[in-house]
């Protein structure tokens, strides 16, 4: 059997970086946990065999007699092609994931057998039906008791080519925000691994040279007596017997600022690195996209007191809500500025298949008529429905300045500054004898040589780097937390110039050039039908 993670059409999740060594490798950013999760399904002797296309090219004559694809939205239209590629070839394809549970009619002619939901109850029925030639045409699997779920296959994976390893800590989510697909298939119910069994993850992602890993939670502190159990359990074991401290990630709720006990423990268990949905700073919107935890604070006061307590925030940002008017992109703009924030992920309201915004788009008859994008929205600022105060054009016009200005290394300079003089030191830095584990070699070097690469060609890239070292030397204990965002940063603006999405002369406008693209001149090659050209 061989597992596939099909390249995302996203513009952020793949770079490509200079190996340092003359290799031409590629580096995922995170480590593909899905096809390593399902291999770990399989009977002890099943071969199963691995790939991550974001590591390495697709082959379709593995010598494989079945071929699973797992699709979130981003992958889908790639795992339809590529499952098309494998039938053609005789091979029998079977095909899951989140956009497959959402809207498994659209793979249906896809595939010889989809998987629609959870794998935990399933796994071996479906197993057992491969090894008797009877697979059926739909599993259907529940929302499993993740204490029964195993521990992913990481010694099929190629590690050393993975800047973050994953360890998948909970499902689900209570939050009811209309835009988010997550709860149609993964529910509001929350449900939890026990902390042994994450220690247990963790460990095995440090023993295949991890130092950085990502805890995919997707809201790891909105049940807080058990955010505080594991993170207690993390700080036991981060930087004990004989290890060095490892860096971990995960996604939070702003309301985390309310809990100074939960951020100081963060800090103890070296969770420095949190992924919170902020989206707008405008009530209005909030209130749209029931995004209720976000309203009635001060946003900017609420990223400064997580920050002061050593974590970097990876912020979301969104445009496109029906209360948006032209003025939101330089309103977020602004807004954006004022948060010692330096990693933005950028997204325009777009409308997922099965979730409540988008049945209200299409009862409203505002969807596209063009049935692949609305079904398959795309990642790259092109919204699936027509906004109410604006054209599709201006929305992605507005997006791509604002995406472009926020990523102007000049600008970047300021966030960083403005981070740097709150940042609280990680525990490393303040234990005797304490250290971070350094990075896997390839990556190292891979780290090294992108920074000569863009320092080279780019005179504001180079000013930005040597700014950033003047704040590594006047606050060496903070020193990882900067380099951590320099690099994040430097990743980030190399995978958009290979994707055609940074543009200097854009980044450099003071307002929006609406009228500048349409999409049928220039976002219409961005939308998700056809990746053979990024890969």
């Amino acid at each position: 059997m061989h597992l596939i993670a099909p390249l995302s059409n996203a513009h952020v999740d793949y770079v490509r970086l200079p190996a340092g060594d003359g290799s031409g490798r590629h580096f995922a950013r995170v480590a593909a946990a899905s096809i390593a999760t399902v291999a770990a399904f399989a009977p002890e002797d099943f071969e199963v065999t691995l790939c991550d296309e974001t590591i390495e090219p697709v082959d379709l004559d593995v010598d494989a007699d079945v071929i699973g694809l797992t699709a979130n939205v981003s992958q889908a239209m790639r795992a339809l092609e590529l499952a098309a590629a494998f039938r053609a070839r005789g091979k029998t394809v079977l095909m899951g994931g989140p956009h497959v549970s959402l809207a498994p009619e659209l793979f249906e002619q896809a595939a010889d057998c989809l998987v629609v939901g959870e794998m935990e109850e399933i796994a071996a029925e479906i197993f057992a039906d491969i090894r008797a030639g009877t697979l059926k045409r739909r599993y259907l699997g529940t929302r499993a008791d993740l204490r029964a779920s195993p521990a992913p296959r990481w010694d099929l994976y190629p590690n050393s080519l993975a800047l973050s390893g994953v360890v998948q800590t909970s499902r689900g989510c209570p939050f009811e925000c209309h835009f988010c697909d997550v709860i149609q298939y993964l529910g509001r119910i929350q449900r939890h691994k026990d902390d042994a069994q994450v220690l247990a993850e963790i460990q095995a992602l440090y023993d295949h040279g991890y130092n950085f890993i990502s805890l995919a939670d997707d809201n790891f502190t909105v049940y807080r007596r058990r955010a505080s159990s594991l993170l207690a359990a993390m700080a036991g074991w981060n930087g004990a017997a004989g290890r060095e401290h490892v860096l971990f990630a995960t996604q939070m709720s702003i309301d985390i600022a309310r809990d100074e006990s939960l951020l100081a423990q963060c800090n103890e268990a070296g969770l420095l690195n949190a992924f919170i949905g902020i989206e707008t700073n405008s009530e209005q919107g909030l209130v749209e996209s029931r995004k209720r935890q976000n309203l009635r604070v001060d946003l900017a006061a609420q990223c400064r007191k997580i920050v002061s307590h050593g974590i970097r925030i990876e912020a979301g940002l969104m445009v496109g809500f029906d209360s948006d008017d032209l003025s939101a992109f330089e309103r977020q703009f602004e807004f954006a500025m004022s948060l010692p924030v330096c990693a933005f992920n950028l997204s325009v309201l777009v409308a997922p298949v099965a979730t409540p915004l988008h049945e209200s788009m299409r009862a409203a008859g505002r969807l596209v008529s063009d049935e692949v994008l609305a079904q398959f929205p795309s990642a790259n600022l092109i919204t699936n429905f027509e906004p109410a105060q604006m054209s599709r054009d201006e929305l992605y016009v507005g997006a791509k300045w604002l995406l472009n200005r926020l990523m102007r290394p000049d600008y970047l300079k300021v966030r960083l500054e403005a981070m740097a003089r709150l940042l609280a030191p990680p525990p490393w830095a303040v234990r005797p004898g304490a250290r971070r584990r350094p990075p896997q070699p390839a990556a190292a070097r891979a780290a090294a040589a992108l920074m000569r690469d863009m320092a080279r060609g780019d005179s504001e890239v180079r000013a930005l780097i040597s700014s950033a070292m003047e704040l590594m030397r006047r606050r060496p204990d903070i020193r990882d937390g900067i380099a951590d965002a320099l690099t994040h940063y430097l990743m980030s603006l190399r995978g958009m110039q290979q994707n055609g999405v940074y543009d200097p002369v854009w980044a450099g406008l003071a307002r929006p050039p609406f009228g500048a693209e349409t999409l049928d001149a220039r976002a219409r090659d961005l939308a998700p039908r056809d990746l053979s050209a990024a890969i």
